[in-house]
Formats: C-alpha cells, sequence, structure tokens
C-alpha cells in the first residue's frame, strides 16, 4: 500500500507540474486566439483533474471545452479561461 501511495503522490506531483506549464501555455493560445489548442489543452485537463481529486478544475476545463466546441465569443471564453486559471494555484498548494 506504502507504494501506491508514494507512485501516487510522485504522479500527482508531475500532474501539478504539467498543469502549470499547460496554464502558461494556455495564457499564450488565449492571447493569439488560437481556441482549438486552448480546447485541447482543456479536453487533457478535465479528464486527468478528476482523478487526482481536483473536480473544481476539471469542470471549469471541460466547461472552456465546450465553450469552444459551441463557438462563444472569445470574451465568454477568456472570462472562462480565466476562471480555469485560477484554480491552478489552488492545486499547486499542499
Amino acid at each position: 500500500m506504502a507504494d501506491f501511495d508514494a507512485r501516487m503522490a510522485a504522479l500527482r506531483e508531475r500532474f501539478v507540474a504539467q498543469t502549470a506549464r499547460e496554464a502558461r501555455a494556455m495564457a499564450e493560445h488565449v492571447q493569439a486566439q488560437r481556441w482549438d489548442a486552448v480546447r485541447d489543452l482543456c479536453h487533457g485537463l478535465a479528464g486527468r483533474a478528476g482523478m487526482f481529486g481536483f473536480a473544481a478544475l476539471g469542470e471549469v476545463a471541460r466547461e472552456v471545452e465546450e465553450a469552444v466546441d459551441a463557438g462563444r465569443s472569445p470574451v465568454r471564453l477568456r472570462a472562462l479561461i480565466d476562471r480555469l486559471l485560477a484554480e491552478v494555484p489552488r492545486i499547486e498548494a499542499p
């Protein structure tokens, strides 16, 4: 059991680091209005977040993904992405 816990802790740490990198990339994609890239990042994030217990992050990522697919306005997308980016520091806290 301790081995499993250690592996999960390592995976969680990698998830947090990857999410921080993806958040920075997402901010760049938003600036350039590369909505497909934003959607792709959010799709992956939505799938992984729940696995590590970050339901709120996963839900907002799914909302962004769906908003891009629905062709929402850049203003609406930016508001959702701001919510998503606000969740990232919460997962970095121990």
